[in-house]
């Protein structure tokens, strides 16, 4: 059974989120919307149109949107778009928002130009008096720590520097989270996590999700009713590289682990608008999923996410830095 204490935990934090960021009335970010087979030919992506989809292609890229839907995908990686895609007569349409925070960035990925990647701060969730997601004696907050001791080995032996939010069993405000990780001047932040689904067929969820902050003015992946429209935070500048960091870390867990695809998701978790850095937030599968569960229990399977999440910033680190001065 999931913790309560871990629910009500994650309540407030939703709710202190909205009240340090006044919310904003949806008309005030009305996006304006283009055609997007038109865009696709801007960026020599040819547009075929399938019915209620449509596909943007060339040697290398592969788009796929569906009419009416906020789900996009890229190289058959699952995206989660800020505005749904509206159709006029024949025509796909893409918001602005949508063009400048995720395809253009995954099409032409941002360059740094002067700070190199080399510290990497590890946010293991929960722990102390926290014990996150429960099932049985099976706590969140012990698989995170696991996954981040093995994490940090990997990246460590990848040449970069670990700073540790937690290496103990112990509690941690989620802004005292981000702010450990402001201090150490770390490049990267990342927070480990593994969910868990309350509800009708909860041993049928299963899957990998990333997270990155949500762009200012859109709602957040999760929220179904599209209400929570906010002012963007400080850490909004990093949302180009925040989309670039977790499609390649999502990807890379793809490819080297049996997890399912829940898709790169964007959420105003408080430990991200607090970030002076780019960041994501993982959740490495379900523990209410017996398969998911199988592979949080087993070393090797931990250790192989860990391996692949290590992979995933060493694809991001050299993709951004092409050209940065050492």
């Amino acid at each position: 059974m999931l913790a309560f204490r871990t629910r009500w935990l994650r309540a407030f934090c939703v709710l202190a989120v909205t009240l340090v960021s006044d919310l904003v009335q949806a008309r005030d970010w009305e996006p304006g919307f283009r055609d997007l087979a038109g865009w696709g030919r801007d960026m020599h992506l040819r547009p075929i149109a399938l019915g209620e989809e449509l596909l943007l292609t060339n040697r290398w890229t592969r788009m796929r949107f569906r009419k009416d839907s906020d789900r996009m995908t890229f190289n058959e990686v699952e995206f989660r778009l800020s505005d749904r895609i509206p159709v006029e007569g024949s025509r796909f349409r893409v918001s602005q928002r949508d063009i400048d925070s995720l395809l253009a960035p995954l099409l032409a990925p941002p360059k740094r130009t002067s700070q190199t990647i080399r510290r990497i701060a590890i946010n293991a969730g929960h722990g102390g008096r926290d014990p996150g997601n429960m099932e049985g004696r099976r706590m969140e907050k012990t698989y995170t720590l696991d996954l981040a001791i093995d994490l940090a080995r990997h990246l460590k032996s990848a040449g970069f520097q670990v700073v540790f939010i937690r290496s103990s069993d112990r509690f941690i405000a989620l802004p005292d989270r981000a702010a450990a990780a402001n201090r150490a001047d770390a490049d990267l932040y990342v927070s480990l996590h593994f969910n868990g689904f309350d509800g009708p067929g909860n041993d049928a969820v299963q899957g990998l999700e990333t997270y990155c902050l949500t762009p200012a003015g859109a709602p957040s992946s999760n929220d179904s009713q599209r209400r929570g429209r906010m002012a963007g935070f400080d850490a909004n500048r990093f949302d180009r590289e925040n989309i670039t960091l977790a499609h390649l870390v999502h990807r890379a867990i793809l490819d080297q682990t049996p997890l399912a695809d829940r898709g790169v998701r964007r959420a105003r978790f408080m430990e991200l608008t607090l970030l002076r850095m780019p960041g994501l937030l993982i959740e490495g599968g379900y523990m209410t999923h017996p398969g998911d569960t199988r592979l949080m229990d087993s070393r090797k399977s931990r250790d192989q996410l860990a391996a692949a999440i290590a992979d995933g910033i060493l694809r991001h680190k050299k993709l951004v830095e092409r050209g940065t001065p050492e």
